[in-house]
């Protein structure tokens, strides 16, 4: 009974290590963005500089989600570079907008 109840503590903590892992990272996505985005994006305050959206006006959309964001950054686009985005990357990316979100 001990051993079966120390396989399912195992079992339970490395379910948890992979949920954890899989899950989106808004910290990686900030840094993502700073490296990818800010060329052509005001990732936080917008600054009114820039002719392309802000993640804040992005984020503002009434019919925005992350699943879409991240679905989007994914696909090639004529007027945006195509990072080397995984889709972990996409979603930490999205998480990241959509914590701006008021």
């Amino acid at each position: 009974m001990r051993l079966l109840k120390a396989s399912l503590a195992v079992a339970v903590a490395l379910f948890a290590g992979i949920k954890t892992a899989a899950a989106q990272d808004a910290d990686n996505g900030r840094l993502l963005s700073e490296r990818w985005c800010t060329e052509c994006h005001a990732i936080g305050t917008p600054s009114g500089k820039s002719k392309v959206k802000s993640f804040a006006s992005i984020v503002a959309r009434e019919d925005i989600s992350a699943e879409m964001i991240a679905r989007f950054l994914l696909l090639p686009h004529a007027t945006m570079p195509s990072p080397p985005l995984s889709r972990q990357n996409a979603q930490d990316i999205a998480a990241f907008i959509m914590g701006m979100k008021k």
